[in-house]
């Protein structure tokens, strides 16, 4: 196709062939995890960083969100029923073996031994998205998987990484320097207060009160709380699967709707520059480039004055994607998009990301991003993984102690200036 007179016009391929080419990219997403889990015995379950796999390397993240996958593959029927809870068995096993420390994991892993990768960091936020996806897999099937996903989550030691006199969590931890960095501005890591205050840390609360929210404004003069590098997946995994929908926290502040404000945000940013995002493409994101994988693709506002995020043409699909939830008609006209660029799709869907002013695309996967794509696809088409996270008991009275009510019980606190932090 000639990409450059492809205009979102097209949009009207929304509707049901929208979806069906939705449902499409969900079963090639689902594909990839069911058939890149590592078979090993030491390692079964574990799903690499990214495919290639070309350094044997698994990401502990990415299992959470291969577990969560076999949840939605059953329900959409791509995968018998048996079959899924047979693949969460072994793998909630294997990660009851896996070398850990005070309940949390190491970020990475050999994909076939099961033994940690190098020294890689032991990580709040990738421990948090397998606890997360290990809860949604227990959520849907029930049984002997819900009560190895709710051992492995209440094994977390959420005291070990909270800083009393910060009243913050710590990232992470390293072996050579200690405690690196701390929740201290809002990012991806809404989930971790939600697991911390399930597993009755009394804390919890205290420390979702205590990180910062930088106020930006979007082109059509909605604020909303932005983060560091303007990525767009701080504001989608932790919804993947808390359902913010409908719920203020006590201050009346809403995360969907911020959500919402923040992909809106990102179009209009990629409309504004043609030249680099052509025929409606958005979606800025962490992703492969031509140069390496960059954290930091993402729009402004951004952290130090809108010089932290990098925005130079490359374009992850899992960016608008994942936001289908907040933005569906503008996701579903940006698959359009990415349906007919020639050369983004590959065996798994579409490829990671591509750069159509450089004529570039990457030929690979990275798991967490297939994984986003796969849950809120199905969070959009059926609230599969919402409707499983939130059945597990712990998870409303999480909110609850964290101070979340029903939308109307709260009022929108004022609007406030840009760059400023709530808590100073």
């Amino acid at each position: 196709m000639d990409h450059n007179k492809t205009t979102i016009g097209s949009a009207a391929r929304s509707g049901a062939v929208g979806t069906a080419l939705l449902t499409d990219e969900l079963h090639a997403c689902f594909n990839y995890f069911c058939d890149n889990f590592s078979r090993s015995e030491a390692a079964f379950g574990l799903m690499p960083d990214r495919i290639p796999d070309v350094k044997g390397k698994s990401s502990i993240a990415a299992t959470g969100y291969m577990l969560a996958a076999m949840a939605v593959g059953a329900d959409f029927g791509w995968i018998s029923p048996d079959e899924a809870q047979q693949i969460c068995h072994r793998t909630l096993q294997t990660l009851l073996q896996l070398p850990s420390d005070k309940g949390f994991y190491f970020h990475f892993y050999e994909t076939a031994t099961g033994l940690r990768y190098k020294q890689s960091e032991l990580s709040t936020i990738d421990s948090a998205l397998l606890f997360c996806g290990a809860l949604t897999a227990g959520g849907y099937f029930g049984g002997e998987i819900l009560r190895l996903a709710q051992l492995i989550a209440q094994r977390a030691d959420w005291g070990y990484f909270y800083d009393p006199d910060r009243k913050m969590f710590r990232m992470a931890r390293y072996d050579d320097v200690g405690w690196v960095a701390h929740w201290d501005y809002f990012a991806e890591q809404l989930m971790i207060y939600v697991l911390a205050a399930a597993n009755g840390f009394p804390q919890a609360r205290t420390a979702y009160q205590s990180f910062g929210r930088l106020h930006g404004f979007a082109p059509n003069g909605q604020d909303f709380v932005y983060t560091w590098c303007g990525t767009l997946f701080t504001h989608q995994f932790s919804h993947a699967f808390v359902d913010f929908r409908n719920i203020t926290d006590a201050d009346g502040f809403d995360w969907f709707a911020n959500s919402v404000t923040a992909s809106v945000n990102d179009r209009l940013f990629c409309a504004g520059q043609p030249q680099l995002y052509p025929d409606g493409i958005w979606g800025l994101t962490s992703c492969a480039t031509p140069d390496g994988y960059c954290g930091r693709i993402g729009s402004a506002p951004s952290g130090n004055n809108d010089t932290e995020h990098i925005s130079d043409g490359t374009v992850p699909p899992c960016g608008a994607l994942g936001s289908i939830v907040f933005t569906p008609a503008e996701s579903l006209a940006a698959l359009d998009v990415f349906s007919r660029y020639q050369g983004l799709a590959g065996p798994y869907g579409l490829y990671d990301s591509f750069n159509p002013s450089k004529g570039w695309v990457a030929h690979c996967y990275i798991s967490i991003d297939k994984g986003i794509t796969l849950l809120m696809g199905a969070n959009y088409l059926r609230s599969t993984v919402w409707s499983s996270f939130h059945s597990v008991r712990d998870v409303p009275l999480a909110l609850d102690r964290l101070g979340f009510v029903p939308k109307h019980t709260q009022k929108q606190p004022p609007r406030a200036d840009k760059n400023t932090n709530k808590n100073n």
